[in-house]
């Protein structure tokens, strides 16, 4: 049909409908209800022009007045009884009461651009008309349209009634509805539709394009399930028909009748298990029972509870927000700004329904929905209805319930402290305090579970004070204190509970995209659009700096760059699709960092379409924009506490001698012997199982964290005979960098040394570890320090960033928190450049096994080297550890020796405290012990030590390398310069009868 004919045939129908319902008799609304207006709309499109045309006649009953908004109508006549008028300068009209019943006439049109609305479409493939395409009424109306559509259209609207009919080669259809409504909607497109009956003579209908016609069967069955269902709990469909309809345009609504899901929705697998059924619900309440304008939206609360509406709310709810329930209504579900709002109207909301059906039981809770149903059934009622239900039915007085949950903008926060376990008689006594830290207290009904080793006790407490204590005998040991595991509470998830997923970085108030390079924008430049929000900063990797990284939540859009690869190594994604991976922000566990990869830019606007709909998840998979993967990461159940941990034990029959362990130790390719570094029983192990490797196998390195890689080449003059210990350990500054016992590693040292086996310096240096952890990360290096880094670092990996927040707060103290995002990247540096210098080593020398020796945290097979050895270099690993007493090495490490307690001798100490000097010769002497040999002796405070047995003495470590070889003598010589006052500086030879002490850090 050419556009001209279409025009003519438009305008000649709707010139039709017009006189067709200026004939017509105006209607009650209601039996006995003369005020309600009604309003009969007659409307025709001109597809190819985007355009209907249409005519409105209201019919006014008397004493009504009427104020109608035709904002975005193009108006070409208003009739007022019988008279033409004029429509008000901001395109309204106002019909005042008369004593008797008025006529209102409208003609007008409207044009929808393609493109142009996020909810009205007009064009051949479909018509959807949801927002401002008819006169707007200030109050509810009886509505009867008519509207003419292409002959191989279906449309449907709010109506109990259908009718079709051909006129001139196309279809008319007439709706007619019995129930006055505030607005009215219109849809129509070349649908395939089903029909069939439900319940006492009603109607289920699904109109679906036939590209999706086969979605058709599965949606009709689960709706007439989800109908049924409600039919037995809350009472009779209110309607004589519902219908599921596809739409062009991204929509979820549910209107009198229908439901009208867009088509990429209903292409969603999960559709018909989770929103269909919250659309069904609708039909009773929301439509059957509708919102009142004088209150919130209560209408979205009812579906299921889940920990999921916790994480949403907490995603996009944030503290600074004033949002409250009550005064919640909804937006659209394509504005993205939308999301905290809708998150308190959806998940708040969901969480209270679900508190209030656990406070009064099941059976109390279906009978109050089924009596505000039947009360309020067509009419409009808002919370204060609902409250009147339920404490009608249950006889509680509900105020303080429905005070604090709709009132509020805060929700709980909770914590436990004082926990305590004695006992009492031989049995057990659990004591705590539940903790709100809100600054006016919740009245709370908190659920707990107690593990204990016979049983889990469940219980519920009562909760109203910031603090409130328990006291809780039991019959057995308590292993744990869970408090609301199974999220029966609206509260705020701690951070173990919280997983890291999509829509937390879409809530985040604080985040950054960034690129490896400017060319991979237009890659990207989808998810970039999708995104769309002015709070979102777009960085290439070169701009960010540490403070950004760790205040904001992180966007890598690409994983090859440096910077992602400086905090989450390589990523093994699929090289095919979109991949979307959520993490936790390893430098700000409450912000999140998204790694995403992509094929080709095609892959990522496919996928890039459909993010919006699955922001539960931790990671996705799309190819070709269908889902391939998803998953939410595992996180804690509950606000869980350990308790009481018992000793675990082994029977002795299971133990193995030397030898055996050594035979069980042969196929692996790395050996690690972790220590405690003044251990000496876990240095003599280290010793002897280097030795009984070596003579199974000659092909052997030892690597060892006390060296740093820039003293390598020192460390190989000493082993192949080029210099002496005391230069070996001057030009490496062994005590500088490391500071412990030299003899604690001279053996294991001389042991490779006498059998010419290498030994692998594999630490980082020490001043660029320094700086930082100073510098709070590695955006403090110059270029050339940071090329010494490892490209390729993990801070993610499992349990790692706890790990080290515990090594913290024993090294540096509670003072310097803002630290540690620098004392983190510090950790894993040495991690990452041990693992490197390794792997390095053992790629070039693939005949040899390496046994590495490091400090028991350095050696946790879970997450410190050896996982990142791995990442480099697939090899067989073992991790060796003398028993601690701890329960935690079953899990850390794989062979476990029981090594006799052992002790070098104390090395001879002059009982002086002392410090370098600047800018001159010798070592300051600023304290002394009292009791010790120095003082008696004559050294004195500020004295200047320069010299031990005639070896001169510049520095600190020439002190402690002079010591060291002290051991076998009753006394040595020192020489001291001190200041005489008047009589300038003089030098004394002081004899110092040496004693032994414990403490290294005496000389």
């Amino acid at each position: 049909m050419t556009i001209l004919h279409t025009k003519l045939v438009c305008y000649a129908l709707s010139a039709l409908l017009l006189l067709h319902l200026a004939v017509l008799q105006p209607q009650q609304a209601t039996a006995g209800d003369l005020t309600v207006p009604v309003h009969y709309i007659s409307l025709a499109f001109d597809l190819q022009a985007s355009t209907l045309q249409a005519n409105s006649r209201i019919i006014l009953p008397a004493d009504v007045d009427l104020h109608l908004d035709l904002a975005g109508l193009d108006v070409s006549r208003v009739v007022i009884n019988g008279q033409d008028a004029a429509i008000g300068e901001n395109y309204t009209l106002d019909i005042p009461t008369a004593a008797r019943e008025q006529e209102i006439l409208l003609s007008y049109s409207k044009r929808v651009p393609p493109g142009s609305s996020p909810y009205d479409l007009i064009s051949e493939t479909g018509i959807t008309l949801i927002s401002r395409w008819y006169p707007e009424a200030d109050r509810e109306m009886l509505f009867k349209l008519t509207a003419v559509v292409p002959d191989n259209f279906e449309a449907v609207s709010e109506a109990d009634e259908i009718q079709t009919s051909q006129v001139n080669g196309s279809k008319q259809v007439n709706f007619r509805f019995p129930h006055p409504l505030f607005a009215i909607n219109f849809i129509a497109g070349p649908y395939v539709s089903y029909q069939e009956s439900f319940g006492q003579g009603k109607t289920l209908a699904a109109y679906f394009f036939p590209e999706d016609q086969a979605l058709a069967a599965d949606y009709m069955a689960k709706a007439k399930g989800y109908l049924q269902r409600y039919e037995n709990l809350l009472g009779p469909y209110p309607y004589s028909r519902f219908a599921i309809v596809e739409n062009r345009l991204p929509t979820g609504f549910a209107m009198p009748t229908f439901t009208l899901l867009g088509q990429a929705v209903v292409r969603l697998p999960f559709i018909v298990d989770t929103s269909l059924g919250h659309e069904v619900l609708h039909a009773w309440f929301g439509n059957g029972v509708r919102m009142s304008p004088l209150e919130g939206n209560w209408v979205e609360g009812l579906p299921r509870t889940t920990k999921e509406q916790l994480v949403k709310y907490q995603s996009f709810v944030r503290p600074d927000m004033d949002l409250d329930l009550r005064n919640f209504s909804n937006v659209g579900h394509q504005d993205m700004g939308g999301q905290p709002i809708r998150a308190v109207g959806y998940n708040k909301s969901s969480m209270v329904f679900h508190m209030l059906r656990n406070k009064l039981g099941q059976e109390t809770f279906i009978a109050a929905l089924r009596d505000f149903y039947k009360r309020l059934k067509f009419k409009s009622a808002g919370w204060t209805d609902l409250e009147t239900s339920f404490e009608n039915t249950s006889g509680m007085n509900l105020a303080e319930f429905f005070t604090q949950w709709l009132d509020r903008s805060d929700v709980p926060v909770l914590t436990v402290n004082g926990l305590d376990v004695t006992n009492n008689e031989g049995y057990p006594v659990l004591r705590f305090n539940i903790v709100q830290t809100n600054e006016t207290p919740y009245t709370l009904e908190v659920p707990v579970v107690i593990q204990t080793t016979a049983e889990e006790i469940h219980k519920t407490l009562q909760v109203s004070e910031q603090s409130t204590p328990f006291e809780i005998p039991l019959a057995a040991v308590p292993e744990a204190l869970v408090i609301d595991p199974d999220y029966d509470l609206m509260r705020e998830l701690t951070e173990d509970e919280l997983p890291p997923t999509w829509s937390r970085f879409q809530g985040a108030a604080d985040r950054i995209a960034i690129l490896a390079d400017e060319k991979e924008r237009g890659l990207y430049n989808a998810m970039l659009t999708g995104i769309n929000d002015e709070g979102l900063h777009v960085l290439l990797q070169n701009e960010v700096t540490d403070k950004d990284l760790a205040e904001n939540s992180l966007l890598f859009l690409g994983t090859n760059g440096d910077l992602s690869r400086s905090l989450f190594a390589g990523q093994d994604h699929p090289k095919d699709g979109f991949i979307l991976d959520v993490r936790n922000n390893p430098l700000n566990p409450v912000q999140v960092a998204v790694l995403v990869t992509a094929s080709d830019s095609g892959q990522v606007e496919l996928a890039a379409a459909k993010l919006r709909h699955y922001g539960k998840y931790s990671y996705l998979s799309f190819k070709d924009g269908r889902i391939q993967d998803k998953k939410i990461t595992a996180t804690d159940t509950g606000i869980y506490f350990e308790l009481v941990t018992l000793p675990t034990g082994m029977r002795t029959s299971a133990e193995k001698n030397f030898a055996a362990m050594i035979e069980q130790l042969l196929p692996y390719r790395v050996v690690y012997i972790g220590e405690g570094h003044t251990n000496y029983e876990d240095h003599l192990l280290q010793l002897e199982i280097a030795r009984a490797l070596y003579e199974q196998d000659p092909r052997l390195a030892i690597g060892m964290e006390m060296f740093s890689r820039e003293s390598q080449p020192v460390l190989d003059r000493y082993l192949a005979g080029e210099i002496d210990e005391k230069t070996f350990l001057k030009d490496s500054h062994y005590f500088k960098t490391w500071r412990f016992d030299y003899r604690l590693y001279r053996d294991i040292i001389n042991f490779a040394k006498y059998n010419h086996l290498p030994v692998v310096a594999l630490n980082l240096e020490q001043d660029l570890a320094s700086k930082v952890f100073k510098g709070g990360g590695p955006g403090s290096l110059d270029t050339e320090e940071a090329v010494l880094l490892p490209a390729e670092r993990n801070l993610d990996e499992p349990g790692y960033r706890e790990r080290i927040a515990q090594a913290y707060m024993m090294h540096a103290g509670t003072e310097r928190k803002g630290d540690f995002s620098g004392f983190l990247q510090a950790q894993v540096l040495w991690d990452e450049t041990m693992a490197e210098t390794a792997a390095t080593y053992l790629e070039d020398h693939p005949e040899e096994r390496m046994v590495i020796i490091a400090g028991r945290g350095h050696v946790d097979k879970k997450n410190a080297i050896p996982p990142r050895l791995e990442r480099r270099l697939p090899v067989n690993q073992a991790v060796v550890l003398n028993s601690s007493g701890s329960t935690a090495d079953s899990d850390n490490v794989d062979f476990v020796f029981f090594s006799p307690p052992a002790l070098l001798p104390p090395l001879p100490l002059l009982g002086v405290m002392l410090d370098d000097t600047e800018n001159e010769e010798g070592v300051l002497v600023t304290a002394l012990n009292p009791q010790g040999q120095g003082a008696e002796a004559g050294i004195r405070e500020k004295d200047i030590i320069l010299a031990i047995d005639s070896e001169p003495v510049n520095d600190l470590e020439d002190v402690k390398i002079a010591m060291l070889y002290k051991e076998d003598k009753d006394s040595v010589t020192v020489r001291v310069k001190r200041h005489a006052f008047l009589f300038g500086n003089k030098e004394l030879e002081i004899e110092v009868p040496l004693k032994s002490a414990g403490n290294p850090h005496r000389m």
